[in-house]
């Protein structure tokens, strides 16, 4: 073991050890008493710092004290895409923020929302705690097949991500390869680095990893020399069953994934036992149904339970849960969840795009709120932005710069700024969608 990935895991150990014992000692029967009175330390400082909320006790509308579900259920459901729109109304304006954080994602309409340097305290104990599920350790040996959002930033911000990434990762035991390129060849490299670099377990986009198991099926038996402790799908599912059993087949090691988002952090981790188990000692997640009552199977609520500068009450992700188990109205486990189908941008018919590539160079423009990209029946692309001012032509331009990063081709699709995006019959808004 290397130095800075042992000095790594030492510092980490006594809040892993914390979060170990903090679920070992709290039966399932306690869960619900503990959110509850957690939450309600917490809401007397959102009805306080919190527009929205403070607007809504102050007229009578919602109790001053959360002491039970009653209470707890007269709160109101916030679906994202309203939050979006009043994010200000949302925020907890007690001190200034220290970051604001962007999501990413299928719907090609990103929130921009604040954050306290101090809510990664929450998250970092609690992704080694579900990675201990796999018994990933922080000194193993990571190969991260991810978006490089990191060189298509601008200014003194991009060229510290860049030493970071270069440099710093490299000492951790951290390798990653860009997932931008998804074609067949890249995928075959990405497979040698593997062999190369030797990790512990690997981490990607979920439908990413199906592609790279396809492009390296060859090398099945020397994968399953590495004895690889977990492959771990992240920021969205995978399509069916059989792609992560397929997965698990190529590189001989269990596959699991992350449940996550850039609002809500690491929300639950599948485990080897099959289920998805909820990080309940940072969110309160609930499952109703459409018309918001509690179910089985239905919408899923997340409600933050630590301090933050963009506190989550209620927040409706959009996605579906099911075969919940819970504590009263408090959902500490589920077995599958459907939602965030990040689709594939082709090119080509070899060359899949990821969307979070193309969210990655379109974001870093402030001026844009939302984007779509249609396609005809002939495979014509067309870039649809939405912004709240017109586009100059070298804001056109920064954005084709940024683009053909990600793939040389992209920067020759027309962008068009409109003031609406095209929505499904459901309508969603979807980020890859047909004219």
């Amino acid at each position: 073991m290397f130095l800075f990935p042992y000095l790594r895991e030492k510092s980490m150990q006594p809040e892993l050890n914390k979060e170990i014992d903090f679920y070992k000692n709290l039966s399932v029967e306690d869960i619900s008493n503990y959110q509850l009175m957690n939450f309600n330390e917490l809401w007397q400082g959102i009805q306080k710092n919190v527009p929205f909320y403070k607007n809504l006790v102050e007229s009578n509308e919602l109790p001053k004290q959360i002491k039970e579900w009653t209470d707890f259920q007269k709160l109101p459901i916030n679906p994202r895409s309203y939050v979006k729109e009043k994010v200000n109304d949302f925020s907890d304006h007690s001190r200034e923020p220290d970051s604001w954080i962007s999501t990413g994602g299928s719907t090609g309409n990103p929130l921009n929302f604040p954050s306290w340097k101090e809510e990664s305290v929450n998250y970092e104990s609690s992704l080694w705690y579900a990675r201990d599920f796999y018994n990933i350790k922080r000194s193993d040996r990571m190969f991260r097949l991810w978006g490089h959002s990191h060189v298509l930033g601008k200014g003194l911000a991009k060229y510290k991500k860049i030493i970071k990434f270069k440099i710093g990762h490299p000492l951790i035991g951290f390798k990653r390869f860009s997932a931008y390129d998804l074609s067949e060849s890249q995928l075959k490299i990405a497979g040698e680095e593997i062999l190369k670099f030797k990790p512990n377990y690997i981490i990607g986009y979920s439908k990413a990893l199906q592609l790279l198991a396809k492009a390296n099926m060859d090398k099945k038996n020397d994968f399953k020399k590495l004895n690889l402790k977990a492959v771990i799908g992240a920021a969205e599912g995978f399509d069916k069953e059989e792609d992560r059993d397929y997965i698990g087949e190529i590189f001989g090691s269990p596959v699991g994934l992350e449940y996550a988002s850039m609002e809500t952090k690491l929300l639950a981790h599948t485990h080897p036992d099959g289920s998805y188990k909820v990080i309940w000692k940072n969110n309160l997640v609930e499952c109703v149904d459409e018309e918001g009552n509690p179910a089985q199977e239905g919408r899923i609520l997340v409600t933050s339970l630590y301090p933050r500068a963009f506190p989550l009450v209620r927040y409706e992700l959009g996605d579906i849960i099911s075969g919940v188990l819970k504590n009263e109205n408090s959902v500490y486990a589920f077995s599958k969840v459907k939602g965030r189908d990040n689709d594939f941008l082709m090119m080509d018919e070899d060359t899949p795009i990821h969307s979070e590539g193309i969210t990655h160079a379109i974001k870093f423009s402030d001026k844009i709120v939302a984007y779509q990209i249609r396609y005809t029946p002939e495979n014509v692309y067309t870039i649809y932005v939405k912004s709240n001012s017109k586009l100059t032509e070298q804001d056109y331009n920064d954005i084709r710069s940024r683009l053909k990063k990600v793939d040389y081709r992209l920067p020759g699709l027309d962008i068009k700024q409109v003031d609406k995006l095209k929505q499904t019959i459901a309508g969603k808004t979807k980020w890859l969608i047909e004219e």
